[in-house]
C-alpha cells in the first residue's frame, strides 16, 4: 500500500515534538497538528497508515524536505546526525542538562553547525532540546558559561527567525514545554501557517498565563506610571506583566508617562522611573506621554459632547462622593 498525504501530527499534550514541528515549518511542509493521550507523537496519513516516534517521524519529514543535505550528503554524515539525534534526550534529563550543555559547547568551539558544514536535522533537534527547557536555557543564554553554544543557538534562531519563533510562542512556556494553543473549531492550525488565522494564539490551560486571540507581532502595550513619585511594587508588577506578554507574544513595550497632574509632578521623578524600569530588565521600545495628546482628547471629548454621548458634571467633590455611596441620579451635567 502506498503512502497517502500527511492527515494528522497528534502527541502528548505534555510533551510537543518541537524538533518535528519545526522541521516540517522550516520545510514549507503542512503539518496540522493535535493532541492526544498517546504516549508518543503519531503521524497518520490520508490512507489509515501511520508513524510512531518522535525520530521516526522526523526522519520521514526530512526526506520529504527539499533542503539540501538536510539529512546529511552521505552515509557517514547521516551516521553522525543519527548519532545526534540519540544524544538529544539527553538536554532534557535535569540532572544532565548543564553537562550536555559543556560538552556541546566544547564541540562547537570550531563548528559552525553540528554535523559537517551544513544545517542540518541535528542542528534542529538540539535546538528543540535546548528551546524545550525554557526559561532554564534562556537564563544561560545571558550567562557567558558556554558561548560556542550560544553563538550557534543563535545564529539558527536568526536565520530561521519567522518559523523557529512561532513554533516556540505555541509550544514553550516559561517552564519548558507545555501543552500546545488549541486550535478553534473550523480553524485547524497548520505549522507552516496556511490557515486563515495563522499568527493567533489562544488560551491554553497552563500556570502561564495567555491572552485570548493575542496576534504574534502585534502586541503592544504600555506601562503608564504617573511621573509623581518613585517606582513601587504595584508599579513594578505592572511593568513585568507588560514585559511578560511583549515577550510571549513578540510585541512592543511603550513607556507612556501619564503627566496629567502638574501640580504633583517632575522631571526628576521622569528620570528616575526610567532608571527603575531598566534596573528591572524591562526594554520599552519609546517613551511617550499623555500630554502629547491633549488637543486629540480634548477633541474627540467635545465631538462626545455635541453627540450627547458624554456630559461634564461640576458637581461637588464630596457631594458627587455622597451621590456615588447613595445611588443618586447626577443633576448638574452640563
Amino acid at each position: 500500500m502506498k503512502e497517502g498525504g500527511l492527515k494528522l501530527l497528534s502527541f502528548p499534550s505534555d510533551s510537543p515534538p518541537l524538533s518535528i514541528i519545526a522541521a516540517a515549518k522550516i520545510a514549507g511542509i503542512t503539518l496540522p497538528t493535535q493532541t492526544s493521550s498517546s504516549a508518543s507523537p503519531t503521524l497518520s496519513f490520508s490512507n489509515g497508515l501511520k508513524l510512531h516516534g518522535n525520530y521516526v517521524i522526523l526522519r520521514y519529514i526530512v526526506r520529504l524536505a527539499a533542503i539540501p543535505n538536510f539529512y546529511g550528503d552521505d552515509a557517514f554524515h547521516a551516521a553522525q546526525i543519527d548519532e545526534w539525534l540519540q544524544y538529544a534526550p539527553t538536554i532534557s534529563c535535569g540532572s544532565e542538562f548543564e553537562n550536555a550543555c559543556g560538552y556541546m559547547d566544547a564541540y562547537l568551539e570550531k563548528r559552525t553547525f553540528f554535523v559537517s558544514h551544513y544545517f542540518s536535522i541535528a542542528d534542529i533537534a538540539i535546538w528543540s532540546g535546548l528551546a524545550g527547557t525554557g526559561l532554564r536555557w534562556e537564563s544561560m543564554r545571558k550567562s557567558n558559561k558556554y558561548p560556542n553554544l550560544v553563538r550557534w543557538y543563535n545564529s539558527v534562531s536568526a536565520a530561521y527567525s519567522d518559523a523557529l519563533k512561532e513554533v516556540t510562542a505555541l509550544y514553550v512556556g516559561k517552564k519548558g514545554l507545555g501543552k500546545p494553543v488549541a486550535a478553534k473549531p473550523k480553524e485547524q492550525k497548520s505549522v507552516n501557517g496556511d490557515s486563515s488565522d495563522k499568527s493567533k494564539v489562544s488560551s491554553r490551560p497552563s500556570s502561564e498565563i495567555d491572552l485570548p486571540d493575542a496576534e504574534i507581532g502585534k502586541m503592544r502595550l504600555r506601562f503608564a506610571p504617573e511621573p509623581s513619585g518613585y517606582l513601587h511594587i504595584g508599579h513594578s508588577k505592572a511593568a513585568l506583566l507588560n514585559q511578560y506578554f511583549a515577550q510571549r507574544y513578540q510585541g512592543e513595550v511603550i513607556l507612556r508617562f501619564d503627566d496629567t497632574n502638574p501640580t504633583k509632578e517632575s522631571n526628576e521623578f521622569v528620570e528616575n522611573l526610567k532608571k527603575d524600569v531598566e534596573t528591572l530588565g524591562i526594554k520599552y521600545q519609546k517613551v511617550t506621554y499623555t500630554s502629547d495628546y491633549f488637543s486629540k482628547l480634548t477633541d474627540m471629548a467635545e465631538k462626545l459632547i455635541k453627540e450627547g454621548k458624554a456630559y461634564v458634571d461640576d458637581t461637588p467633590r464630596e457631594r458627587m462622593a455622597f451621590n456615588k455611596n447613595v445611588g443618586a441620579t447626577v443633576s448638574r451635567r452640563i
